[in-house]
């Protein structure tokens, strides 16, 4: 609403109720009405059924919002009413948008409720600044009444043919058409959806042979025609079959089915109809890039069996037919069947790559004269990829595929990994394929491991070229540090086939220097332990040593790591008492060891009061490369008496020199 008191308005938002804009408000979009092949949408605003069991979204295009902060909101009220009624204010839905407002258009709707069969005018009013003004009307139809009011369709007509289906006619017209009457309210893109059964009461979840849409020409010169094809007949069968069809608008209202005609198939006249073709599967049940490579049970390839037949002679040929493909003439031993044909992937994939149900047939040649086509084998086929395809396929092995790069955590050394990447993870990256869909999965394969290391599944706005990052766990690494060229693959998989990318070599040279003795604790004694009589004592310094070894040498580096820990035995750290300490060997302390004095009392040892430690051990980084770790070894720091006394450097306890 306006505010009680004065107002800043530009032009646009400054007339009356009562005054008519200067600017057309376009009409709401309406994004599921239902559009026609080249996606012009339905002239009479059409709705498919199945969005009729929610609320209708409605689009509406972005207004000049307002941006004074007094007018709180602007309104978009929505009417949806009987055509030819006029914008009914109380009943419009409504709708505020807060100030300041998002940029782009606003989604509204219609309430499921309101969605009645009838022809509504849908528009909206912007009420901005208290004043509203309505958008161009837009016609919306909700039809829910299948068509011809619902009733049971009339049965169909056979055309062209009196009595019953012949071989020979099929053989000689391909097909057999009937016709479906005229019918109340029939609409262009109405279909009949038709079935062919061997039962007068069929069950209602019998699968369609097809469907037949219907168009306006169609429709005025009553031609509603329904074909079903020779192949389709033969494949279902000698002797009395049915036929019938429901009808179903383009809205998708679905209709009861018709009575069934009967018809006879008579394919005796015709010679025999063979047996359908055997396709051996392997347990995934369909045909993949696996048994394209191996077989169902190790083939070599994809393969058909032909069973005997009557009367087999030497010399017949079989022709088979792969989803219109057919292969070169396959010779017949009558002595040995099945007759096994190996399809070739240029057959497989004469269509694409899938998905498909691919049709078999095949023919028997005797003596230069062809049979007819045997019964129809339904096979389902997928090679689809994901990332690019090659010239090899099927073969696993893609070399189109980007090479992983691998790096060490520290090194940064393209495919390298040194001693100095000991105990880190290392980054895996790869450039992705071409055209990646959401659940494409990558997984990556380390040396020897049988496992993936690493996976990524593709998202949703992925795009070719993007670098996708890798982690490579160091307990992976670990199982092989000293290899001149580790393989390190990945597989691209789209939850059918998988593609193997190219092999990377990757150097890795880990040298790590193993059974460096631990540090000692030269003034702990017997007993391990550093208490209030320790010499020198606790707030002086404490000595650990480091034996010389002979893994030692000049110019290597020593650090040894002090923890002080709560605990008796180098248990629980205590946080900030820890610290690194650098040592540049000289000959003689690689040759003789040295030791390492700890001596920032207040930090590192006064945190141990009573029976607390100190964990220690050290690692060796070789001048010349490689690198060791101790092992570990703590002792116990004591600054508590028998007496409860804590002793410090203001308070000596010790009664001993």
């Amino acid at each position: 609403m306006v505010p009680p008191e004065e107002s800043s308005m530009d032009p646009q938002h400054a007339r009356g109720d009562d005054e008519p804009s200067l600017v057309v408000i376009p009409e709401p979009i309406v994004p599921d009405i239902l559009k026609d092949e080249e996606g012009n949408e339905s002239p009479d605003g059409l709705l498919p059924r199945d969005v009729l069991n929610r609320d209708l979204k409605i689009t509406i295009p972005a207004w000049d919002f307002s941006t004074e902060p007094q007018f709180v909101k602007d309104v978009v009220w929505v009417g949806f009413r009987p055509r030819g009624l006029p914008f009914d204010d109380d009943t419009a839905g409504v709708f505020p948008f807060d100030i300041p407002i998002d940029p782009g258009d606003k989604i509204v709707s219609v309430p499921q409720r309101d969605l009645a069969s009838g022809v509504y005018d849908l528009s909206y009013k912007l009420v901005i600044g208290g004043n509203a003004a309505e958008s161009l009307k837009k016609t919306i139809t909700v039809d829910r009444v299948p068509p011809d009011d619902g009733q049971e369709p009339a049965m169909l007509e056979l055309l062209d043919l009196v009595g019953d289906i012949t071989d020979d006619y099929l053989d000689e017209h391909g097909q057999v058409r009937f016709k479906v009457r005229l019918y109340l309210d029939v609409k262009a893109r109405d279909r009949a959806i038709y079935y062919w059964t061997d039962t007068n009461t069929p069950p209602d979840f019998e699968t369609e042979i097809r469907e037949q849409a219907f168009s306006q020409l169609d429709i005025d010169n009553d031609q509603l025609i329904i074909t079903v094809y020779a192949d389709e007949i033969r494949l279902r069968g000698h002797g009395q079959r049915y036929i019938y069809y429901r009808l179903r608008d383009w809205a998708g209202n679905r209709g009861p089915r018709s009575r069934p005609l009967p018809v006879f198939v008579d394919l005796t006249p015709g010679a025999p109809i063979h047996k359908p073709a055997r396709i051996p599967l392997s347990d995934r049940g369909l045909i993949d890039r696996q048994h394209a490579r191996e077989g169902a049970v190790n083939q070599g390839a994809v393969t058909v069996e032909i069973d005997a037949y009557d009367n087999p002679v030497s010399g017949d040929q079989i022709l088979l037919d792969w989803d219109g493909t057919v292969l070169p003439p396959q010779d017949v031993d009558p002595a040995n069947f099945p007759c096994v044909i190996p399809v070739p992937w240029s057959a497989l994939t004469a269509k694409g790559l899938g998905p498909v149900n691919a049709r078999v047939t095949y023919r028997v040649r005797t003596r230069g004269v062809d049979s007819k086509p045997s019964m129809e084998t339904l096979v389902s086929v997928n090679l689809t990829v994901a990332g690019q395809d090659h010239a090899n396929a099927p073969a696993l092995l893609n070399p189109k595929l980007a090479l992983l790069e691998i790096y060490g955590a520290k090194s940064k050394v393209l495919n390298t990994l040194l001693t100095e990447d000991f105990g880190e993870d290392a980054d895996g990256f790869l450039t992705l394929f071409d055209a990646p869909e959401p659940g494409h999965t990558i997984e990556v394969y380390w040396g020897s491991i049988s496992t993936p290391v690493a996976q990524y599944i593709v998202q949703s706005g992925d795009v070719a070229g993007k670098r996708v990052p890798f982690n490579i766990p160091w307990s992976v690494i670990d199982q092989d540090r000293l290899n001149p060229a580790l393989p390190v693959h990945y597989t691209t998989s789209n939850g059918i086939n998988q593609q193997l990318a190219p092999f990377t070599p990757v150097k890795v040279s880990i040298i790590i220097i193993e059974g460096l003795q631990e540090p000692s604790f030269p003034d702990a004694g017997i007993s391990g332990t550093l208490d209030c009589c320790a010499k020198p004592r606790l707030w002086e310094r404490v000595r650990v040593r480091i034996e010389g070894n002979p893994a030692f040498d000049e110019k290597d580096i020593v650090t040894l790591f002090w923890q002080g820990c709560a605990g008796p035995n180098g248990t629980t750290p205590i946080p900030g008492a820890a610290q690194p300490f650098f040592t540049t060997l000289s000959a003689d302390q690689a040759r003789n060891g040295f030791e390492v004095h700890v001596t920032d009392y207040e930090r590192l040892i006064a945190p141990m009061q009573n029976k607390g430690s100190a964990l220690c051990h050290y690692t060796l980084k070789k001048f010349t490369g490689g690198q060791g770790v101790s092992k570990k070894d703590f002792v116990i720091i004591n600054r508590t008496m028998a007496s409860g006394a804590v002793c410090s450097p203001t308070n000596e306890t010790c009664t001993k020199p």
